[in-house]
């Protein structure tokens, strides 16, 4: 069994990957290369034979997935097609603990998780550890760490952690710029879309010779009649020439 602790140069190129991971969804690195990363650097921890992580989708099943090796694939999507295993009940969970070094050959694995545990037995790892992604208390996925029971220290269920972590502020912070930016865009449509309109009220006052009420009065009725939005309506008015319908200016009495 492999109980060493992280020797200096690794702890170092380790430490190098947590900054990495923090920084790269924010730098628009995409989920599945992010994922791709976290597993090919907790493979560095010794003890740890292969590993995996899934996030959550929408719907709260595992969705986005990477994997160190074939092996930890096959896993993974066993468990995101049965509903069934460490990395399920770990993303389910709320108080963001993880399951440590789970002997696959006790007879409660096999009762938890029959169909996982006789895969992840069939491909030679005779233990599993699952850390939680959790971000400001949202479950975002879990990572799972394949390995022989015994095989691992609590020393390198730390680092797994610690990745782990990095990973979910990453993609936390991700989601906070996106949200951001979608608010942003929001205020900025509606500030467009205020400009237009006041434009247009400003050219049915001059076309009509009525004030600022009746002409916005008359651009929300015929919007409401004819189930247009008032920013199109207004967006037609300023393009349009001024004999142009729905409000042409009208012509000089003979």
């Amino acid at each position: 069994m492999n109980t060493e602790p992280l020797d200096p140069g690794k702890a170092q190129e380790v430490a190098a990957h947590l900054l990495v991971l923090v920084d790269a969804p924010a730098r628009g690195e995409d989920e599945t290369h992010l994922l791709r990363r976290l597993t090919q650097v907790t493979v560095l921890v010794p003890g740890v034979e292969e590993a995996a992580c899934s996030l959550l989708g929408p719907v709260g099943v595992p969705g986005h997935m990477a994997a160190s090796d074939d092996r930890a694939r096959r896993l993974e999507r066993l468990q995101a097609q049965l509903q069934e295993g460490p990395c399920v009940d770990v993303s389910r969970g709320r108080n963001g603990k993880p399951l440590a070094d789970v002997p696959l050959t006790h007879p409660h694995s096999r009762t938890r998780w029959p169909h996982f545990t006789s895969r992840a037995l069939t491909e030679g790892f005779t233990a599993v550890t699952a850390v939680p992604l959790v971000h400001r208390d949202r479950a975002l996925g879990a990572l799972d760490l394949y390995h022989q029971h015994g095989g691992l220290e609590p020393s390198g269920i730390g680092w797994a952690r610690l990745l782990a972590d990095a990973t979910a502020i990453g993609l936390g912070h991700r989601d906070l710029l996106r949200d951001a930016v979608n608010r942003g865009d929001q205020l900025q449509n509606a500030l467009n879309s205020r400009v237009v309109i006041e434009q247009a009220k400003g050219i049915l006052v001059e076309r009509f010779d009525c004030d600022l009420k009746e002409a916005f009065d008359r651009l929300r009725g015929h919007a409401r009649t004819n189930r247009i939005k008032l920013a199109e309506l207004a967006a037609q008015i300023v393009a349009s020439p001024s004999d142009s319908p729905p409000f042409p200016r009208p012509r000089p009495a003979r």
